[in-house]
């Protein structure tokens, strides 16, 4: 493909970009212990409702005072809390029934199908009578807490149970609703983690210290000092690599457009283009950070998405480096790629026609990995990749006709699902050519469908409203 003339050099701005980007140099490792900071604090309005009064003056200002101090979204302005003894039906109708009469501005657009609770709320309920607690959320807060329904909404609730007591026993709201709310500002945290949980309160007993030390606390302290190392682990990344990166971005790009393939097909031109474009815009998006390696935590935490999103174009760059020398070689006759590559192919394959349970499908699976054998017998072939190319677009063919026919619950559009890309570590020769997605990871996508499914029907999580109402979050019984 021909070299892009209207490319910007990047040779010729590495080192005033590098500088300007990265004042402080790569030795993260001799900064200063921590700097003191004030504790970050949400603007978030707390609001609560106790119609049964049971909640005592010192908890509700507990609760008050303790909120602001959890690092929630800019999405969230209101974090309501809301206590009920005894209630009609289940705590999901219940709640919004009663929001409609008490707290109509939880529900402006009414409490019918398709209806949502208003954007910016976070809502956390619990009827002692019923014994349900329950998390709910507007949609723009939902979104940007994974809170709709899944894993980090199942686990709010189970963050928030111990506090809420075993039957007979009293509840310590403080500690119960502090804990949901902190698990639920940290989308990170799901069923699966088995991570310490809101139990460690039952042992410690109530009061400030056991919402410092309760398993919600534990995962909002965890989660900031997380955050801190991750965006100095980026930092120094960055500050390492980049300058050399930009000095090769131009070696790369001609290696790019030198290739002429088939695999080289406009997708993985695009792939190429795309990643180059994004780490050329590195200076515009975390130049004027103002970071050094004596910033304080806050600060880093502040900028960790700008910081993630440049070590992630960072060693973007570098894996497809690595990738495009590897088409490179095979084009140019290196017989030991070319072996490892075929060896690859040969073994999903297999693997494909292990698994594959229709015996049509079987045998044809059986003639290509045969095709590939020979193919690896002529390895100095001059249209060894043009033969290549024919083995993965019939390969691409045959795992449609397997998914068509096998995979019934395989949903391919779900996020993050497609072959590696050029700039992925681990793409292989080919990953994507003709829209060929390797066997191993169709397989894999399909049991996590399956499991899913399984663990649907299983939940004991309501996320269901009689009237139809589409608002996230639901509840669950303790």
């Amino acid at each position: 493909m021909p070299h892009q003339t209207t490319l910007r050099t990047p040779s010729t701005m590495a080192a005033g970009l590098a500088l300007a980007l990265l004042t402080a140099g790569p030795a993260l490792a001799q900064a200063p212990a921590d700097t003191a900071e004030a504790p970050d604090t949400s603007t978030a309005n707390v609001e609560i409702s106790d119609p049964d009064e049971l909640v005592s003056d010192s908890a509700e200002q507990t609760l008050r005072d303790e909120t602001p101090k959890i690092d929630l979204p800019e999405q969230v302005s209101e974090v309501s809390y809301i206590v009920f003894d005894d209630i009609d039906g289940n705590l999901n109708d219940h709640l919004l029934n009663w929001s409609a009469e008490n707290r109509p501005e939880l529900v402006p657009d009414g409490t019918d199908k398709g209806d949502s609770w208003a954007n910016g709320q976070l809502i956390v309920a619990v009827s002692m009578g019923a014994r349900e607690n329950g998390v709910y959320c507007g949609d723009d807060v939902c979104a940007a807490l994974d809170l709709f329904k899944g894993p980090h909404h199942d686990r709010t609730l189970e963050d928030m149970k111990p506090g809420l007591g075993s039957d007979g026993d009293a509840p310590n709201f403080t500690v119960s609703f502090l804990d949901a709310v902190r698990t639920a500002a940290d989308p990170s945290l799901v069923t699966e983690d088995n991570g310490p949980s809101g139990a460690t309160i039952a042992a410690i007993g109530g009061g400030i210290g056991a919402v410092v030390l309760g398993g919600g606390g534990w995962a909002y302290v965890y989660s900031r000092r997380k955050k801190t190392a991750e965006a100095k682990e980026h930092y120094d990344y960055v500050s390492r690599e980049f300058g050399s990166v930009a000095q090769r971005l131009d070696h790369i790009d001609i290696r790019a457009n030198s290739l002429t393939s088939p695999i080289a097909d406009a997708e993985l031109r695009r792939q190429w283009e795309e990643v180059r474009d994004e780490f050329l815009a590195l200076g515009d998006v975390v130049g004027n950070s103002g970071l050094t390696a004596k910033s304080t935590d806050a600060e880093f935490r502040a900028h960790h998405e700008e910081l993630a999103g440049a070590a992630e174009s960072v060693e973007h760059i570098e894996n497809a480096e690595k990738n495009i020398e590897r088409i490179f070689s095979m084009e140019h006759g290196d017989s030991a790629a070319r072996r490892e590559e075929l060896t690859q192919l040969s073994e999903d394959i297999v693997s494909a026609q292990t698994e594959t349970k229709d015996e049509n499908l079987t045998a044809r699976l059986g003639a290509l990995e045969s095709e590939a054998l020979e193919l690896r017998d002529e390895l100095a072939a001059d249209d060894f990749m043009d033969r290549y190319a024919d083995l993965l677009r019939s390969y691409g063919h045959l795992l449609e006709l397997v998914k068509n026919s096998e995979m019934p619950e395989l949903d391919e559009d779900a996020e993050g699902r497609h072959a590696p890309r050029i700039y992925d570590r681990d793409y292989r020769v080919g990953h994507g050519y003709a829209g060929w997605v390797p066997f191993v990871y169709m397989s894999s996508w399909h049991h996590a469908d399956v499991q899913a499914a399984q663990s649907a029907s299983s939940s004991g999580t309501n996320t269901s409203f009689s009237s139809g109402f589409s608002g996230g979050g639901g509840s669950s019984s303790f």
